[in-house]
C-alpha cells in the first residue's frame, strides 16, 4: 500500500486557515515517523480574511489553496485531486480554518455540514476503512462525516469538555462521543480507525505541548498503519 499521506490544510493562519504551528508539527511527526505526505486543500474562497496582528475582519477576499500553499510550500495540489486510493490515510490540522472553510460549524452549529469537496474527500477514507486523523478544531470533519456515513459512538477529542464545549455538545448530538484527552495524548478509536488529539484546543498550551499533540496523534497512525 502507498503509505503517503494526505494533509489537508484550511488555508494558513489560526482564524482563518490552519493554524501553523499544528500543521507543521505534524509534517514534522511524520517526517520522524519515517512517513511521506502530499498536501491538499479546497480551491476556493476562505470564508473571510482575519488580520491576525487586529484580531478583525479585513475585507479582503483570499484563495484557501493559495494561502495553503505558504504552509506547503507550494508544493499542494486542489483537494478535489485527492485520490484515497494514492494514500494510506488522511490528516486535518486544526486552527478555525476547519470550522470556517472544512465545515459550516461557525455558522450553523449543530446543524453544520461538510462543504462538498471535503465530504467527498474524506468518505472514501472512511468507507476504505483507512485512518483519519485530526487535531484541535478538525475533528469537527471526523464527527461530521461519521454523522453523514451512519456510525454511531465514535469516540473523538477535542481535549477537555470545558476547553470545547460547544463542539462535545456538537459532536454528541451527532451521534459520537467526546473523550477527554490530555494535550499530550491522541483519542484512538481502534474500530472505525479515527484518531484525535487536542493540540491548541488547551488554549494555554505551550508549542512544546503542542508539538507532543502532534506526535502522539502521528504515533498512534504510525501503529495503525504497520
Amino acid at each position: 500500500m502507498n503509505q503517503t499521506v494526505a494533509i489537508v490544510l484550511s488555508g494558513c493562519g489560526v482564524y482563518d486557515g490552519s493554524e501553523i504551528t499544528e500543521a507543521v508539527g505534524v509534517v514534522i511527526a511524520l517526517s520522524q515517523a519515517g512517513l511521506p505526505y502530499a498536501f491538499y486543500a479546497p480551491d476556493r474562497a476562505q470564508m473571510h480574511v482575519v488580520d491576525h496582528a487586529r484580531g478583525q475582519e479585513s475585507g479582503e477576499a483570499r484563495n484557501i489553496l493559495s494561502e495553503a500553499a505558504r504552509i506547503a510550500r507550494g508544493q499542494i495540489r486542489p483537494l478535489t485531486e485527492l485520490d484515497a486510493a494514492q494514500h494510506s490515510a488522511i490528516v486535518f490540522p486544526g486552527g478555525f480554518g476547519a470550522a470556517k472553510n472544512l465545515t459550516t460549524f461557525i455558522k450553523d452549529g449543530r446543524d453544520a455540514v461538510l462543504y462538498d469537496d471535503v465530504a467527498a474527500a474524506v468518505r472514501p477514507f472512511v468507507q476504505q476503512h483507512k485512518p483519519v486523523v485530526a487535531l484541535c478544531a478538525a475533528p469537527l470533519v471526523q464527527g461530521l462525516i461519521a454523522r453523514d456515513e451512519g456510525l454511531a459512538g465514535v469516540n473523538i477529542t477535542f481535549g477537555s469538555y470545558a476547553e470545547g464545549q460547544a463542539m462535545a455538545d456538537a459532536l454528541t448530538s451527532w451521534g459520537q462521543t467526546h473523550v477527554e484527552t490530555p494535550v499530550d495524548q491522541a483519542c484512538v478509536d481502534l474500530a472505525h480507525r479515527f484518531i484525535s488529539a487536542p493540540a491548541y484546543m488547551y488554549g494555554e498550551a505551550t508549542p512544546a505541548e503542542v508539538f507532543a499533540s502532534c506526535q502522539a496523534a502521528i504515533t498512534a497512525l504510525k501503529s495503525l498503519l504497520s
